[in-house]
């Protein structure tokens, strides 16, 4: 599992529940103002870390030419702002992958408690030169950092500012946070979220590097799924589980519960019951 590798700090073990992500890297710090195409690159590699330690392997990340890509300065009518620098700008996207973003941020305004006005957001498509190693480098790859709503809120992805808050505040901030990374799960195998590592303490990741254009399935070697699985349970159906990262019996007990709530098949691998999870679990942004 992700906690046990090599390199860890333990001044990082209080923020993250039952975990201890990755320290921060100088990637990670230049990811929060500096330019495009170093800010959106963390964390995307094709060979992702799952559940007990296993790499599960799939479609390697490409390299594609700016120049071969659409460029887009909204998803579903909503404007893209670059969160560096607050300006909006025009982010260049795979088609296939910016349609499946589009869907998804076309239904915001059903799960959230306003209508989104704007998406905030370190990038999506950047220069991967000779590397080729991350789905940015290919316009495959998003990540959001804010979602601002018409009534003056905002969903943050900033874990990195809001982790500090307490009381109300941060159950409102933590409930919006896992209702829209749910969202992302409901469209995409591989999301990334602070629990995955310190360089997403600043964002949220979504590629479709696994899923491509169809919808996800869930497996409960993907250790970012069991990741979201246990934070739903935890923070939106207050279940008693922890945030280990493993698929253990408590976990499955907690996700049965909520499943069996919702009526859905208790095996998160039947047809309908991952994505039904998932936009159970996003709708709950409106609470």
């Amino acid at each position: 599992r992700r906690g046990a590798r090599s390199g860890r700090s333990a001044a990082w073990a209080a923020p993250y529940p039952g975990r201890v992500p990755d320290p921060l890297t100088r990637r990670h710090l230049l990811g929060l103002g500096a330019g495009l195409a170093i800010a959106g690159a963390a964390g995307c590699g094709a060979v992702p870390d799952l559940g007990g330690g296993v790499a599960e392997r799939w479609e390697s990340a490409t390299c594609v030419p700016r120049s071969a890509l659409e460029s887009h300065r909204t998803l579903a009518g909503l404007p893209l702002v670059y969160e560096p620098d607050g300006r909006r700008s025009a982010f260049r996207f795979d088609p296939g992958f910016h349609a499946r973003l589009e869907t998804w941020a076309d239904g915001l305004a059903e799960v959230l408690p306003s209508p989104p006005e704007e998406l905030t957001t370190y990038g999506s498509w950047t220069d991967g030169g000779t590397a080729c190693d991350s789905w940015h480098h290919a316009g495959r790859a998003f990540d959001l950092a804010r979602v601002r709503l018409a009534d003056g809120t905002e969903v943050s992805c900033r874990y990195d500012r809001w982790r500090t808050l307490d009381g109300a505040r941060l159950d409102e901030a933590r409930r919006r946070y896992w209702s829209v990374a749910a969202g992302l799960h409901a469209r995409f195998s591989y999301v990334l979220t602070y629990l995955y590592d310190a360089q997403h303490a600043n964002h949220v990741h979504v590629d479709n590097g696994r899923s491509r254009d169809g919808d996800p399935a869930f497996s409960p070697r993907s250790g970012v799924q069991v990741d979201v699985v246990q934070a739903v349970c935890r923070y939106l159906w207050a279940q008693p589980v922890e945030l280990t990262g493993s698929w253990d019996a408590a976990t499955r007990r907690a996700a049965g519960t909520v499943l069996d709530q919702l009526g859905l098949d208790d095996d998160l691998q039947a047809e309908g019951s991952w994505t039904g999870l998932m936009s159970a679990a996003a709708a709950r942004g409106r609470d």
